[in-house]
């Protein structure tokens, strides 16, 4: 009785699937987490898609530098076989490339760098099981994405562009305002502006706007408006500010200029399908929570408050 009362337990635990091709990892990864979870590990991409076929986990936590499969690789076949388990990846390097396709491919829950801190690691796997409760629903659509798709509601709403140069500004509308409407904003308090003023489901934004980082007004739009769907286009490219944009932002896409029309309108027309699943589904936005914002006492200029009123104060 005794050992079915335990392999019951050990059933009801969350499941978590930690891949890295270095076995001390792996040993230190089971040691820490074994208590509160069913741990799985594999040493390679293709041991872990072994076991992602045959059965289902709810957190995939994956090394990005492996021999034969990247993480990022790993972890975007994930979302193809097991679609509800949140995916995290953990490297041991700065690779911008590896970032930029963990938000453009792997839509990753949060990106952990070596050596981890046990208290940050424990938090973020625990928020990521939190996650992983959620029913899923498929965020992504199969139409073709070049091509708009009238969705009732939801024409109405518009697009944000926030982005110091004119000439980018008046690039982006005009492709753009061919399919709904588009509102630019120059700098910060515009931007804000165009939200009180109107209904958007899309944020197109410079990583920079008029000198101030745009990351820490993505991190509180993403608490207090989480449908609120985001891509970055910029002429930048930064390896630190692309893990912010993960863990703090969880944005849609990081997009470099310049871009064609047939991409941006791409882009634009997915985001909006997925603002509006979203607004349909709003549990769904827990799949997508992002690192806590600093600190209300930071706010130097108000912004966290102005949003906290415009969409309440608590996400």
């Amino acid at each position: 009785m005794d050992d079915l009362a335990n392999t019951n337990a050990a059933a009801a635990k969350p499941r978590i699937l930690f891949v890295d091709d270095e076995p001390r990892i792996l040993v230190a990864l089971k040691a820490l987490f074994r208590r509160d979870y069913d741990v799985l590990t594999a040493d390679s991409g293709k041991a872990a898609l072994a076991i992602l076929r045959d059965g289902d986990v709810d957190v995939v936590v994956s090394d990005q530098r492996m021999p034969e499969m990247t993480g990022v690789e790993v972890l975007r076949l994930a979302k193809s076989l097991r679609p509800r388990a949140i995916r995290v990846l953990l490297t041991g390097y700065s690779d911008l490339s590896a970032i930029l396709a963990a938000i453009n491919d792997g839509e990753i829950f949060r990106f952990i760098n070596k050596p981890w801190s046990n208290v940050d690691l424990r938090q973020t796997i625990a928020a990521a099981v939190k996650a992983s409760t959620v029913d899923h629903v498929a965020l992504a659509v199969d139409e073709d994405p070049t091509e708009k798709v009238y969705i009732p509601g939801i024409d109405d709403v518009g697009t944000l562009i926030l982005d110091d140069d004119e000439a980018s500004r008046i690039s982006l509308q005009s492709v753009l305002g061919r399919d709904r409407a588009v509102y630019p904003a120059k700098n910060l308090d515009e931007g804000l502006g165009v939200l009180e003023r109107h209904k958007i489901g899309v944020i197109i934004t410079e990583l920079t706007v008029g000198g101030e980082v745009v990351i820490d007004l993505l991190s509180a739009l993403r608490q207090h408006h989480p449908s609120l769907v985001a891509i970055v286009l910029t002429a930048q490219s930064d390896a630190e500010q692309g893990i912010d944009l993960i863990n703090r932002g969880q944005i849609y896409r990081f997009l470099s200029k310049p871009i064609s029309e047939g991409l941006l309108r791409g882009s634009v027309n997915l985001a909006m399908r997925r603002f509006e699943i979203l607004q349909k589904n709003p549990a769904q936005t827990l799949r997508l929570a992002a690192e806590a914002p600093p600190p209300a006492a930071n706010d130097s200029r108000g912004m966290f408050k102005r949003i906290g009123r415009l969409f309440g104060l608590t996400a």
